[in-house]
């Protein structure tokens, strides 16, 4: 899974931060369906997908 991105780890947990609360984990994924690539960032308040190119949130889910 090579996976073009513009922006680092870093920065995802910057931009998911005030979403999921204290980060636990983050994973560098890639789409199957589109071939993108984003990071998803687990935390306390639920889990955020961060567009690895734009850095833009793509999804947030909240944990139950």
């Amino acid at each position: 899974a090579s996976c073009p991105s513009s922006i680092s780890i870093e920065e995802a947990i910057k931009i998911a931060k005030p979403y999921v609360g204290e980060v636990i984990s983050t994973t560098k994924t890639q789409s199957k369906k589109t071939g993108e690539c984003y990071y998803r960032v687990r935390g306390t308040e639920g889990t955020a997908n961060i567009d690895a190119n734009t850095g833009k949130l793509i999804r947030f889910y909240r944990s139950k």
